[in-house]
């Protein structure tokens, strides 16, 4: 029993230090470990001297005594543990304040912390950079002496608005570095604790200037496009107004030639009408001379005959062509017995109906057709009066001695007649204005006895039966003219 009184009264002491309702520091555990140590070694050396040699030692005291050890020993390695637990959380204690230093010191903000009268304690590089000094010799420094004039004015009564709320953010002002320009800046700031006087104050200053110059500009980009387009709405308003009138010009005058054009059909209709009367007299009075009822006629006289029978045909066709020509543009329809046609019928009496015109300028004539069963969906009547006109044009511009050809050849979905010719040729832009009323290409120092209407009546003639009228040319080698027709 006296030993184990012995070694509680050596232990009490260190076991003295534990206090349960304190967390103990590393000091704390250390010098516990410590007195445990010389505890043991004091316990250890008595008892093997002279106590135990005196002591009458029972079983029970030694169980007791070597339960004592044990908990001291136990008590050591646990405190080794928390001890060493210990460094540990202060190594990552400190990892993470360095890792904080380097998020606060690289931060892209302005990062400042100041007592209540704005005197800085920290600030980072992106304030050393805002403010224009290095970060250590901005500690001591009051924050507001870099405000502009009206925001050192303002810094007191932004500081009162943190008693109600946790934060204060958007506090924009101007800020003058000790280096370089003045700077627009946005604010926000938070205090630590209730305590003012006690408290920091985190301050995060951002440069707004870039964005308030952009804003500025998007401002005025936006004053001069509503500049521009009230500017715009004027002028549209004035081109409408034109157009308008230029619409209203144009309704009139497109009344006004179709008026016109009315009144020069009606007029060519009538005119045509009054010569075709005295016309048909003058061929009643040459068939009587021609039948020589009056007596017989000298060769002379049969010589001017025929002049006159031939000048009587050429007025006919002219009159002819002008009366259909003001039928069309007048908007008449034009009648049409569509059915299948055999062309090689139509096509091959052609030469019979120009032999006297090729004689007199002695032109090679060649009609040429690949399949004569060949069938087209057209009005034969009006085919011969294309071929007619297509050929007596390839006449009127063929030089003596040249040459004609007629040729049909089957397409496979139409039927392609060309009329080929050796002549004068069409300049190419002038391939579709030979087909516009009243339009003749003559060659130079030449004349014509036509009226330029033959080529328009005919492609119109053509559209009407579902074909089409074309032209290709070498200027001064010829030309071909092809009248596509749908097959039957």
């Amino acid at each position: 029993m006296f030993l184990v009184e012995k070694a509680r009264s050596l232990l009490l002491p260190a076991v003295k230090m534990m206090d349960p309702g304190q967390e103990p520091t590393t000091d704390d555990l250390r010098e516990f470990s410590r007195q445990a140590r010389d505890a043991g070694r004091s316990l250890g050396n008595q008892l093997t001297t002279t106590e135990i040699a005196d002591a009458p030692v029972r079983r029970d005291e030694r169980e007791d005594l070597i339960s004592a050890l044990e908990e001291l020993r136990l008590a050591d390695e646990e405190l080794r543990a928390q001890r060493e637990a210990l460094a540990a959380s202060n190594d990552a204690l400190d990892q993470e304040r360095r890792r904080f230093r380097e998020l606060f010191d690289f931060a892209p903000d302005a990062y400042l912390i100041t007592d209540l009268y704005g005197t800085i304690r920290e600030a980072n590089f992106a304030a050393g950079r805002l403010l224009g000094l290095e970060p250590k010799f901005l500690v001591g420094k009051p924050l507001p002496s870099f405000f502009e004039e009206s925001a050192r004015k303002q810094y007191p009564e932004q500081l009162d608005q943190l008693c109600d709320r946790d934060r204060l953010d958007d506090w924009e002002m101007w800020l003058h570095p000790r280096r370089g320009t003045m700077a627009r800046v946005s604010a926000s700031i938070s205090r630590s604790s209730r305590n003012y006087l006690a408290a920091e104050y985190r301050w995060i200053i951002h440069d707004v200037t870039a964005r308030r110059q952009a804003q500025e500009a998007i401002r005025e980009e936006k004053r001069e496009l509503e500049r521009r387009v009230k500017s715009g709405t004027v002028q549209l308003a004035a081109a409408q107004r034109i157009k308008d009138d230029l619409l209203l010009s144009e309704r009139k005058a497109r009344e006004e030639a179709e008026a016109a054009n009315r009144a020069k059909s009606d007029f060519l209709a009538l005119l045509s009408h009054e010569f075709r009367t005295p016309l048909q007299a003058i061929f009643g009075y040459t068939e009587l001379l021609e039948r020589e009822i009056h007596g017989p006629l000298t060769h002379a006289q049969r010589r001017d005959l025929l002049r006159i029978q031939q000048s009587q045909q050429l007025l006919l066709g002219l009159i002819t062509a002008i009366l259909d020509f003001a039928r069309i543009e007048s908007g008449q329809a034009i009648e049409m017995h569509l059915a299948p046609t055999a062309l090689n019928e139509i096509l091959s009496n052609m030469e019979g109906l120009i032999g006297s015109q090729l004689e007199t300028k002695d032109l090679k004539y060649r009609y040429r057709c690949d399949d004569v069963s060949t069938a087209a969906r057209a009005d034969g009547a009006k085919v011969q009066q294309i071929l007619l006109n297509l050929l007596a044009n390839a006449i009127k511009f063929t030089p003596l001695g040249g040459s004609i050809s007629l040729q049909c050849q089957s397409e496979p979905d139409a039927v392609a007649i060309h009329v080929i010719d050796s002549g004068i040729g069409i300049p190419i832009d002038k391939l579709e204005a030979v087909f516009q009323p009243f339009v003749q290409i003559r060659a130079r120092n030449s004349l014509s006895n036509g009226t330029g209407l033959g080529l328009a009546i005919s492609r119109r003639l053509a559209i009407a039966m579902g074909g089409s009228l074309t032209a290709m040319s070498d200027l001064g080698k010829g030309s071909d003219f092809t009248l596509r027709l749908q097959k039957a």
